[in-house]
C-alpha cells in the first residue's frame, strides 16, 4: 500500500478536453486523484450549482475509477470573503458553500480556498481583514458540519503569501476542519522577496498540514511554468515536507501552455515528484 498520494491539477490538460477525458489520461499516467479547478469564469463555478452535470460527471467517475480528491477553489480570489461591495460577499458565501455541498457529494477530501480578503491588487484594511476572518468562520463551520476538510493556500500577495501570515488565520479559525494546503512556489517567492528562511517558515505550519501544491515560481512570475524553469528548490522542499511536517498528500499545480507535448509533460512532473518523494524517504531511513 502507499504511503502518499500525488494529484494532477484540471489545468494541466487542455481546457478542451472533458474532465472524464481528464480522469482517464490521468490515471493511465499513474495519478492517484484528480483536483478540480473551480476559478473565476462563470463556466467552471456553474458546475457547482448545476445538479444534471453532477450526474453526469459522477458517470465519468464511475466509468473510469478515478478520484476527483480535492478542488481548488480559485474563484474565491475574485468574489472575495472579505470583499467591500455586499453583493460580491454574499456572491463568495454562495460559492463556498455550494463547493462543500459539491465536495460531500462527490467525496471530495480537501477544498482548497485561497488566503485573499480582497482581490490581488485592491486595498487591504483592517475591515476587509477582519470581513474575511468573519466569513472564513462561517465556512469552516458549515464544512464541518459536513465533514469536508477547508485547505488555506498561502497567496502571492504580499497579505498572506508566508506560511506565518497564514498561520495568523489558522489560529483565528481554530478548526480541525481548517488547514493549511500550501503552496511551493509562493512560499518560495515570498521568502526571496522578504530575506527571509523559507525553512523556518515552513515549519510554522507544523502539525497544521492537509496538503501541499508543487508549484514553479520566479522572480515576479506565478504560473505558466513547468518544473526546473523557476527558483523552488523543490527536493529540499519535498524533503522538509516529508520528514518533518508530516506531509503525504500532494498536488501537481501546474498549467497546459500549448506544449502539444503536454501528454508528456504529465508523465514527466508525475515521475519528478515520485523521486522527490523516494529521496526524502531514503534520506528518512538514513537519518532514523
Amino acid at each position: 500500500m502507499k504511503e502518499y498520494q500525488i494529484g494532477i491539477y484540471e489545468k494541466a490538460f487542455p481546457e478542451q478536453y472533458s474532465i472524464g477525458e481528464m480522469l482517464t489520461i490521468g490515471k493511465e499516467i499513474g495519478y492517484d486523484f484528480f483536483e478540480i479547478s473551480i476559478d473565476r469564469t462563470e463556466k467552471r463555478i456553474s458546475r457547482l450549482f448545476d445538479t444534471s452535470y453532477w450526474m453526469s460527471l459522477k458517470q465519468d467517475i464511475d466509468a473510469v475509477k478515478f478520484p476527483i480528491g480535492s478542488m481548488c477553489l480559485s474563484a474565491l480570489s475574485t468574489y472575495t470573503l472579505g470583499s467591500n461591495d455586499a453583493l460580491i460577499e454574499k456572491r463568495a458565501l454562495e460559492i463556498a458553500f455550494q463547493a462543500i455541498l459539491f465536495a460531500e457529494n462527490f467525496g471530495l477530501r480537501i477544498v482548497q480556498i485561497p488566503a485573499c480578503d480582497v482581490p490581488k491588487n485592491a486595498e487591504h484594511t483592517k475591515e476587509t481583514d477582519e470581513r474575511f476572518i468573519h466569513n472564513l468562520k462561517k465556512t469552516v463551520a458549515f464544512a464541518s458540519a459536513h465533514s469536508v476538510m477547508i485547505g488555506l493556500e498561502n497567496m502571492e500577495d504580499h497579505y498572506m503569501d508566508s506560511i506565518e501570515k497564514n498561520m495568523r488565520l489558522i489560529k483565528a479559525i481554530h478548526s480541525p476542519y481548517f488547514l493549511l494546503y500550501s503552496d511551493s512556489g509562493n512560499i518560495t517567492s515570498a521568502s526571496k522577496i522578504a530575506g527571509t528562511e523559507i525553512w523556518s517558515d515552513m515549519k510554522m505550519g507544523l502539525d497544521r498540514y492537509c496538503a501541499f501544491h508543487l508549484k514553479e515560481t520566479r522572480p515576479n512570475k506565478y504560473g505558466g511554468l513547468f518544473y526546473g524553469e523557476g527558483h523552488v528548490d523543490f527536493p529540499a522542499i519535498v524533503n522538509l515536507a516529508w520528514s518533518e511536517l508530516g506531509i503525504r498528500r500532494f498536488v501537481l499545480e501546474y498549467w497546459y501552455t500549448g506544449n502539444e507535448e503536454w501528454k508528456k509533460d504529465l508523465a514527466a512532473a508525475l515521475a519528478l515528484c515520485r523521486n522527490w518523494i523516494s529521496q526524502a524517504q531514503i534520506e528518512g531511513k538514513t537519518n532514523a
